[in-house]
């Protein structure tokens, strides 16, 4: 059985400081985010996290630094003498963000992580995935797909904790399928920043130097997946047996139900937000966490952590789950 473990569009970012209000100007009621940019999922994150703070009643202070770290850092002193109550951060540089956790701590205010650990720090809350077993569930569905075969690996950044935890599970699953030679790993790399076009430029070099045939690629998310496919494409290519990916993206969803992309990790963005504001609001009035959490460790301590439900989905389930999660409508996919 697979672990259980449950992601529109890119977003040209106009201004690095975006305020969303839904109601008065107290500090108890205000919840600062920092984000780290505005591509791929973010955008839907961002509305999501908007949603359930109008219907929390909660007003969002929202700084997005584009990618740039010193800028973020930056960004977390102004957005606590701006005055609010808690801190979400998604960290640009998960091992140099630590000074957010000390400048928020500073002004007694605690710091949730979103999906991304921030490392080497006294951080009090982080909301995620298990993305270990995200790695070894991408790594398991291949196999069940394709037991035997050329398997190529391309994993996301490899200063992004959660793509390092992705790679461990894949290995881990995959191991004694590869030391009795049932499966050869012809290539495996980090993707740096995730991006489409490192990972087509990868993927070129790998197809340049081998003349076997690739029956299973492993790409971490949508992005490198998407990156895939137009690689075939563009070489004239019978796509592999299986694609993966992750993040349930619009292109993604529409290019599995083409039979191209063969399947995604669905995590729901609603959820988490959902879960993130919460949270957020709980520790705003010194109530107590009602969820039951795990531990994260940072390399410092262990991190209260909510993990949160991962599903797998493909051409046979995808419909149900994300349309049933409104996530996208079936128009939206198919193009009805």
């Amino acid at each position: 059985m697979f672990k259980k473990a449950k992601q529109r569009v890119a977003y040209f970012l106009f201004a690095l400081v975006f305020v969303f209000s839904a109601c008065t100007s107290n500090t108890d009621n205000k919840i600062g985010i920092l984000l780290h940019d505005m591509e791929g999922r973010w955008y839907t994150d961002i509305e999501y996290l908007k949603k359930h703070a109008a219907d929390a009643g909660v007003e969002l202070v929202i700084k997005i630094a584009g990618g740039n770290e010193n800028l973020q850092l930056e960004q977390a002193s102004q957005i606590v003498d701006e005055g609010i109550g808690v801190l979400i951060v998604i960290p640009v540089n998960q091992n140099s963000a630590a000074g957010i956790v000390r400048t928020a701590h500073d002004a007694n205010l605690k710091v949730i992580a979103y999906d991304r650990i921030i490392l080497n720090s006294d951080l009090d809350y982080l909301i995620t995935y298990e993305y270990a077993d995200l790695g070894a569930n991408l790594a398991q569905y291949a196999h069940n797909k394709v037991p035997k075969g050329n398997y190529v690996m391309l994993w996301g950044d490899a200063s992004d904790n959660n793509a390092r935890l992705m790679q461990a599970g894949e290995e881990a699953f995959l191991k004694p399928y590869i030391d009795r030679g049932d499966i050869n790993v012809m290539y495996r790399t980090f993707v740096e920043s995730w991006d489409e076009k490192n990972a087509e430029h990868a993927l070129q070099r790998t197809l340049d130097f081998n003349d076997e045939p690739i029956d299973v690629i492993l790409a971490s998310n949508d992005n490198i997946a998407q990156a895939v496919v137009r690689v075939f494409d563009r070489n004239g290519l019978a796509y592999p047996k299986v694609i993966t990916g992750q993040d349930a993206t619009i292109d993604a969803c529409r290019s599995i139900m083409r039979d191209e992309q063969t399947m995604s990790i669905y995590k729901s963005t609603n959820m988490m937000a959902k879960e993130a504001i919460d949270l957020a609001v709980a520790i705003m009035k010194n109530e107590r966490v009602a969820k039951s959490m795990g531990t994260f460790y940072n390399n410092r301590k262990d991190v209260a952590t909510l993990y949160l439900e991962q599903i797998i989905i493909d051409k046979t389930n995808l419909l149900d789950e994300i349309v049933s999660d409104g996530m996208y409508t079936r128009e939206e996919i198919m193009g009805d």
